[in-house]
């Protein structure tokens, strides 16, 4: 059973792949009318009533597709399509449209009525004229409810004796609220669910306007000792991946390194050369504001530095990013509930410390095993990233070859601590931060040719992110 949005990043990747919304809208019509004929072989008399949006032009599909084939179709619009398919739906429909107050006679007088008012996830109450359309629903004939019942999970939802859903079913879909499910395969490409695509970003909630700095994401960031110029690039990532604030804590011997980089970077301080042990109340503390922690870039493997990030880990308490030296020698108890992100050689000695042989399957089971193993999410980077929790994989394979240039990495690991500042699980935040990583590299290279740098890729993520939402 699929979150809701999913189905939103479905079709967003399946238009990216070539796929017509409108064929897909054909498909579900016939899926339906089809059902329905099947169902209910000595109904002729049918009433559908459609809304302004896709689930309205589903329903426009199924009265046509019934009307041809002989049964007796009345059509009750709720407003105006608003989309194009929609509006090419209606369009084709040759009968009569009704108006809302129609509809209470024409069920009177029905054998069987298609709920197509309205589709998944919905908040609040049903508003006009929708509310009294699907109280009028549930007091006519049987109802079959295309793709979801309008108003799932509100007051006043439609009460369907079967419904037929697309693909898979959506989140909150049960026998009690649904009736009987009819799940139906309307075309959507596997590419679209294997790989990532532009709808990853619709899993990035919208920007709040009237938010206050801090709202949109605070990243607690530990890194950098021996190098200094990882934790400025992890930072920069998270910046421009929406994060509103990144608190810094590095090592004094590099610090004030760090903090000439860029204006926008809050850095704190700590004594000696290296992350260590005593360190880690320090970063604790800034727990209560932070939504995500990001630890590893530049941190080197200092004996110290291994200790201070398996205690670190096992007393934080919110969503963390393992990346780089803070992978090294990383124990399974340590790591659960993390997004950690490998690189290959990485990615090997994960591997080995959770005792995982590779075998014949390949690298995708390599990685799902370690994902098991240490009970996290992993982005395994490479030519075509992999990114699984376990249960859940999805392949990336935008990018380009310069994007193996020093310091890409940690822009992602900052993405990805963005990401999860913002709401989103680790395998949610793997899958936009990896594609969107991918493309800003394809487009850093159309700017600067392919010896763009690290700080160029950066620059690139909200400017595909503006483009691809507006």
């Amino acid at each position: 059973m699929l979150p809701l949005v999913e189905f939103r990043v479905l079709d967003h990747n399946a238009v990216a792949l070539g796929i017509d919304l409108g064929e897909l809208m054909e498909n579900a019509g016939q899926a339906v009318a089809d059902t329905l004929r099947e169902r209910f072989p000595d109904k002729q008399r049918i009433v559908v009533a459609c809304g302004s949006g896709n689930n309205g032009g589903d329903g426009l599909v199924v009265a046509r597709l019934l009307k041809e084939a002989g049964l007796d179709v009345e059509v009750v619009l709720a407003g105006e399509p608003r989309s194009e398919i929609a509006q090419r739906a209606c369009a084709r429909w040759d009968g009569e449209v009704h108006p809302p107050q129609a509809l209470v006679k024409l069920l009177a007088e029905a054998d069987v009525s298609v709920d197509a008012l309205l589709g998944s996830g919905l908040q609040g109450e049903l508003r006009e004229a929708y509310g009294s359309m699907a109280a009028a629903l549930n007091e006519g004939p049987p109802i079959l409810a295309v793709d979801v019942p309008s108003g799932l999970g509100l007051s006043g939802s439609v009460q369907p004796q079967l419904t037929v859903t697309f693909h898979a079913l959506k989140e909150g879909m049960s026998e009690a609220s649904c009736g009987e499910i009819v799940v139906a395969d309307i075309g959507f490409p596997p590419e679209a669910e294997i790989y990532t695509g532009p709808g990853e970003l619709q899993l990035l909630p919208p920007t709040d306007v009237t938010a206050r700095k801090g709202q949109n994401g605070v990243v607690a960031f530990v890194g950098g000792g021996p190098y200094t110029g990882a934790p400025s690039l992890a930072a920069m990532g998270a910046y421009r991946m929406g994060a509103d604030l990144v608190p810094m804590y590095v090592p004094e011997s590099a610090a004030s390194v760090v903090a000439q980089h860029a204006p926008e970077l809050i850095v704190h301080s700590l004594p000696g050369d290296h992350f260590a042990p005593e360190h880690v109340a320090t970063v604790l503390e800034a727990e209560a504001k932070a939504n995500v922690l990001l630890v590893g870039p530049g941190l080197g493997r200092h004996p110290d530095t291994i200790a201070a990030v398996d205690k670190l880990l096992r007393e934080w308490q919110k969503p963390c990013v393992v990346d780089a030296d803070g992978l090294f020698r990383l124990k399974p108890e340590a790591a659960q509930g993390a997004l950690l992100t490998p690189h290959a050689g990485e990615l090997a000695r994960l591997a080995k410390a959770a005792d995982i042989t590779p075998g014949d399957d390949g690298r995708k089971a390599i990685v799902r095993e370690i994902a098991l193993a240490y009970s996290a999410t992993v982005l395994a980077k490479g030519p075509e990233d992999i990114i699984t929790d376990g249960t859940h994989t999805r392949c990336n394979r935008t990018g380009h070859p310069r994007l193996a240039v020093g310091g890409t990495g940690d822009v992602l690991a900052g993405m990805c601590a963005a990401a999860m500042a913002r709401g989103l699980t680790g395998f949610q935040a793997a899958r936009v931060a990896a594609w969107l990583l991918g493309i800003a590299g394809e487009r850093a290279a159309e700017v600067h040719g392919t010896g763009f740098l690290a700080t160029e890729v950066a620059a690139q993520v909200p400017l595909v992110i503006r483009e691809q939402l507006s």
